[in-house]
């Protein structure tokens, strides 16, 4: 285990696929870090990258893919981008675990629960007893009740709520460092939403380790995370401490989106706010902001050049020219 008090720390990290049209740049220059203990957020519309970003973490990425050499990605003092096949193993699952989007599919349905969690034990050496063991406590932890005869039940005899339950415990089972959670309440109704945000608050001070939360659900990140990143088409735009980003946000995409969000809409309207126009795209880039095309407060160099990121404070920082010349 690494010293460092980030268990994650992405450096410039590029990534782009081979495609008919040309090489579509997915990624380009992210930097992050995940700090012990803490829950980072990522938010952003659908093709900003989120899912190419969690992907390349554990280095899952389609054939096409072709990562810039000189991206690093450190995780607890080691480059996954260094690693071998069987190093990739022993990360897998193991100190970097997921939860997936949809409950409903995650799952094998013709292999019951109590199996499923204990072939995920197959580096563990233990009975097949004590692995029905562990399982059952780890499904009694996420709210299951019952759980010692629930390990013989098949995901369909499952609401959509347990499923996640289920899926939570699957992921801890091995205590990893870092938890990956990649829109977990998509496919949940509000009620069961806030059911899972609560739990997934308790296992993070019982298992003391830290979150990587991917939504698109502005209230959730709000509500559960320390830090947030914000993407637009493959880039980071924004970052910065929860509180600062959604009371101080700098950057005009940031300060749209959150007008978006319904939960901020205080009269009753007709219409839902929206950004206008469209994500660019990312084969044929515009030579300026990546935001420029959609941005009601662009102004000249806006159109010339990508900005740099500029520091706001403390650690919140904005890929924005406004931000410079403030």
């Amino acid at each position: 285990m690494s010293t460092s008090e980030n268990v994650l720390d992405v450096r410039d990290l590029s990534v782009s696929f081979n495609t008919a049209r040309g090489s579509l740049r997915a990624l380009r220059h992210i930097d992050l870090k995940v700090p012990q203990n803490k829950i980072v957020g990522i938010v952003g519309e659908s093709g900003c990258g989120k899912s190419t970003l969690i992907n390349s973490l554990l280095r899952l990425l389609a054939p096409n893919a072709v990562v810039d050499d000189n991206s690093e990605i450190i995780f607890e003092g080691e480059d996954v981008m260094e690693m071998g096949k069987s190093d990739l193993q022993g990360l897998r699952g193991q100190r970097i675990s997921m939860i997936f989007q949809d409950p409903m599919t995650a799952l094998n349905p013709v292999i019951s629960i109590g199996a499923q969690m204990s072939d995920i034990l197959y580096r563990q050496k233990l009975t097949k007893a004590q692995k029905r063991e562990r399982a059952a406590a780890m499904l009694a932890q996420v709210g299951i009740p019952d759980s010692v005869r629930r390990l013989d039940d098949y995901p369909h005899q499952f609401s959509g709520g347990m499923r996640q339950r289920i899926c939570i415990a699957m992921a801890l089972m091995m205590n990893p460092s870092l938890l990956i959670a990649d829109e977990p309440t998509t496919a949940l109704d509000v009620t069961l939403e806030a059911q899972i945000i609560h739990l997934m608050k308790e296992l993070r001070e019982d298992f003391e380790c830290s979150m990587l939360f991917v939504s698109h659900n502005l209230g959730l990140i709000a509500e559960l995370c320390d830090e947030v990143i914000v993407m637009y088409a493959g880039e980071v735009v924004e970052q910065g401490n929860v509180h600062d980003l959604f009371h101080r946000a700098q950057h005009p995409y940031t300060q749209m989106l959150l007008e978006c969000d319904p939960a901020r809409i205080s009269e009753t309207r007709k219409d839902l706010p929206t950004i206008s126009g469209s994500v660019p795209d990312l084969v044929d880039l515009p030579q300026g902001c990546i935001f420029s095309p959609r941005c009601p407060k662009r102004y000249e160099p806006c159109n010339e050049s990508p900005p740099g990121t500029f520091e706001v404070g403390g650690q919140h920082s904005a890929r924005c020219f406004k931000v410079r010349d403030a």
